[in-house]
């Protein structure tokens, strides 16, 4: 753990410190940033890091080695009444201290702080603040090494997407009977023959399936892939290394030349959108600001109500793309949830807003990188029109 480096950075926020606690491994965020032991504590434990200072430990006199791998004064003590006092050595009134909950619930990934140790820790007269936006600084800030993991395992995708459209149109043009079940079938076998992991199959729908962000091909009920038919694809896949970053993305299709004016109509609306988006990011960055997730969504959702559109939204606009496909650092999110924490340099997200209605779903993402310098880039083709295959 670099002490120095929390400490930096809980100065450029203006915090007095950062409390971790536990209680049978209970906090999965503590758990796992202080690389707790599978031994769980039967008494609750904390480590607090001030933004001066050492850090430090405090727990049972029954259970005193649990922190033993971690820097920091020991403060032992014994019942409820010593942990108080314990407590009172480190907390004085008017401090401002992080901890892992989120006020109102409003960013579930930052928050795994019980509400009655909340209530507790109030009672000390010190103001808690949430640590999300810290948390991103260790869980999302990526290497150069990752991001291009992140490019190389995009090449692999479009690889496989290039031979599954080359598939299509082969067997259209040939009069075979193929749907969405024998697709599904064929790109598993295109991504067994590569060096990718996936931890779900792609996710497409032809026609009305694709009116579905959420819709899997299966065996019965699977619709006919043939010339006109329109697809949309979502698909994901990291290199199978350990600290290999994912590449996420979705595309629109039609099969053949003759593309509903509808459908292109939506094509570009939502690609305006994702313009729309990025340009926003950019001008706020190029302010010398960092913008919230949620303002990129909550702007995005204005430009659709703006065209009678709202109703239309399923999903935010993006998410944290991390080791997991879905990372723990910001989202673009003010429709599932609210989130508040800024999108920070060297954090990798999606952008793929998408309007589904009764007859079209249509939904463009790619993966935008915020560079050191505060630039987005992004590592891989971008859609711009609808692909005919």
């Amino acid at each position: 753990m670099d002490i120095k480096k929390i400490q930096n950075i809980l100065n450029e926020y203006n915090f007095d410190g950062w409390l971790f606690s536990d209680f049978h491994g209970h906090d999965f965020i503590t758990n796992e940033f202080l690389k707790l032991s599978s031994r769980k504590c039967t008494r609750r434990l904390f480590y607090y890091i001030p933004a001066k200072g050492n850090p430090i430990k405090i727990l049972s006199a029954i259970e005193p080695l649990l922190l033993d791998h971690l820097e920091g004064e020991l403060i032992l003590y014994s019942g409820i009444k010593g942990q108080k006092e314990a407590l009172n050595r480190i907390f004085s009134k008017g401090m401002v201290v992080a901890c892992q909950y989120s006020p109102n619930g409003n960013v579930p990934v930052a928050s795994s702080m019980d509400a009655g140790l909340i209530e507790y820790l109030k009672s000390f007269d010190i103001q808690l603040v949430s640590s999300a936006n810290l948390l991103q600084h260790f869980g999302a800030v990526l290497t150069d090494e990752q991001v291009e993991s992140h490019r190389q395992a995009g090449i692999i995708i479009h690889h496989i997407l290039d031979n599954t459209f080359k598939w299509i149109r082969q067997n259209v043009s040939s009069g075979n009977y193929i749907n969405e079940w024998d697709m599904l079938n064929k790109m598993k076998s295109l991504i067994d023959s590569e060096n990718i992991y996936m931890d779900s199959p792609p996710f497409f729908g032809v026609d009305e399936h694709a009116c579905d962000p959420g819709y899997e091909p299966k065996k019965i009920g699977s619709k006919q892939i043939k010339e006109g038919s329109r697809i949309i694809i979502d698909i994901s896949g990291r290199l199978p290394n350990d600290n290999a970053i994912y590449y996420d993305v979705s595309w629109c299709m039609n099969v053949g030349k003759n593309i509903d004016s509808e459908y292109e109509n939506l094509f570009n609306i939502v690609n305006t959108a994702r313009k729309k988006a990025v340009d926003l990011i950019q001008s706020t960055l190029d302010k010398g600001q960092l913008i919230r997730g949620c303002d990129v969504d909550a702007y995005l959702y204005d430009y659709f109500k703006s065209l009678n559109l709202d109703k239309y939204l399923m999903h935010r606009t993006g998410h944290n793309i991390g080791h997991n496909c879905h990372g723990v650092g910001a989202n673009l999110d003010d429709f599932e949830t609210h989130d508040d924490r800024f999108l920070l340099p060297k954090t990798m997200f999606s952008i793929e807003p998408g309007i589904y209605n009764e007859k079209y779903g249509v939904r463009l993402e790619f993966d935008a990188f915020i560079s050191a310098d505060k630039k987005v880039e992004f590592f891989g083709p971008i859609q711009n029109e609808i692909l005919i295959i």
